[in-house]
């Protein structure tokens, strides 16, 4: 977020006025006499603008104390309040803080810099609805100049609020008031970068370089993983040269010659991005839906695989009827059969259990009903192991989606040609990658045919 001081001493320096000369003539009408007249608001404006000096160098005693004597000199002035704010904001008053803009606005509610300012203060302070609304005022009024800026200030609050769209929208309403606003395409590229749509970022990269004649070490940092993501290594080298040739005191020098910038803050930004889209496709699924699969018992050696992040694929699996579903087929014939038994008549039944109470003990006699079980076993068995048979278990190599994973990073990992993962994972450009999935390293068309 901007700081809101040198925006606040550039606007009170213009304000400043010259005081009023007048030029009166005494007995010798060729020799003036200057006389200085100033008014309680020019006192009140040059106060301020010492006290905003005295705070910017850590002296908040004096600079409380100016701001004190410019509201003795002028009381309803907006600037008077608007740098109260500001004081507090800096030392840690937000609630005063709150205050002097609420005062400050009472006085005149169309004053585009305090409404500007209090956005961005209540931006910081996490209230992003109250500092659209401010900022947005501003920008409303018709003789508000410094409209590009408002724009970009609310774009990044909505940054600053996960709200992607809205930020881009705001950026876009930046540039096209002022095309060669370099912050301004500088955090344009930056969101598409998170966006993982390289090619605009890229675009974008180009405008920003010929607006600026300074370059900083975070916007060489984004180039070079622009171009590195893109599969670009000869361009995304000549970056990182220049980083580290331009700024080799640089914290983004230094990651580059460590791990070549393996993280820098537009990544932590693209994975904000990918989380809010994740809680955007939860926030849609209203309905439950229950999927029914079958209980798969896992081995050790697969536990293991699962682990590293390799795991056995079954090409063309179809689910053969089990041992166990045979066998409680069979056992319910059996039941049935015993409950017509037990409807036999009485006398019957007697003798039963008279043979089982008797202590004679007799060789066990196959009944039908046994044959029919072992019939049944041995077909659900003869079942189960063609249909083995006929499935081929393919074991393919694959990669789960990790936290800072790229394409361009795991093609690099598995020295595989980025278009050969386009290609088997079916991916289109701009790659979108989730933490979780899952990307095959082979050719899954090829392992079936094995």
């Amino acid at each position: 977020m901007k700081k809101l001081l040198p925006l606040f001493i550039a606007l009170l320096t213009t304000s400043i006025l010259t005081a009023c000369v007048t030029k009166n003539y005494g007995n010798d009408k060729d020799t003036p006499l200057i006389e200085n007249e100033s008014s309680n608001n020019e006192i009140a404006m040059t106060r301020i603008s010492l006290g905003l000096g005295y705070l910017k160098m850590g002296n908040t005693q004096q600079a409380k104390l100016n701001l004190e004597k410019a509201k003795r000199f002028s009381p309803n002035l907006v600037q008077v309040h608007t740098a109260f704010a500001h004081y507090y904001d800096t030392v840690g008053e937000p609630v005063l803080a709150t205050k002097a803009y609420e005062h400050a606005l009472s006085i005149n509610d169309q004053d585009a810099d305090t409404l500007n300012n209090y956005g961005v203060f209540l931006c910081r302070n996490e209230k992003y609805a109250a500092a659209e609304k401010q900022m947005l005022r501003a920008i409303a009024i018709p003789s508000y100049i410094l409209v590009a800026q408002s724009y970009e200030n609310l774009a990044l609050c909505q940054l600053k609020a996960n709200q992607f769209d809205k930020a881009q929208t705001y950026l876009e309403k930046a540039i096209a008031h002022s095309p060669n606003r370099a912050s301004s395409l500088l955090q344009m590229m930056r969101l598409q970068y998170a966006k993982s749509d390289y090619k605009s970022a890229q675009s974008y990269l180009h405008r920003y370089e010929k607006s600026t004649r300074r370059f900083t070490p975070d916007a060489l940092a984004l180039a070079f993983k622009i171009f590195a993501n893109q599969g670009n290594k000869r361009i995304s080298v000549n970056y990182g040269n220049m980083l580290v040739k331009m700024f080799p005191n640089s914290f983004e020098a230094k990651q580059y010659i460590l791990n070549e910038l393996y993280q820098i803050d537009a990544d932590k930004l693209a994975e904000e991005y990918r989380a809010s889209l994740s809680d955007k496709s939860t926030r849609k699924s209203k309905k439950r839906v229950v999927v029914l699969s079958p209980k798969v018992t896992t081995s050790p050696e697969k536990d293991s695989l699962s682990r590293h992040g390799l795991k056995p694929i079954m090409a063309n699996s179809v689910m053969p009827t089990t041992e166990q579903e045979a066998e409680s087929k069979v056992k319910s014939n059996v039941k049935s059969e015993e409950i017509n038994d037990e409807s036999n008549d009485t006398e019957s039944y007697r003798q039963q259990v008279a043979a089982k109470e008797a202590p004679i003990q007799k060789p066990a006699i196959q009944t039908p009903t046994d044959e029919l079980i072992k019939t049944e076993k041995s077909a659900a068995e003869a079942a189960v192991k063609s249909e083995v048979n006929r499935t081929p278990m393919v074991s393919l190599p694959i990669h789960v989606v990790i936290k800072g994973d790229s394409l361009f990073a795991i093609s690099k990992h598995y020295n595989i040609v980025m278009r050969s993962l386009e290609r088997w994972n079916k991916l289109r450009r701009p790659y979108l990658l989730k933490i979780g999935d899952v990307l095959y390293l082979a050719d899954p068309k090829s392992a079936t045919k094995r």
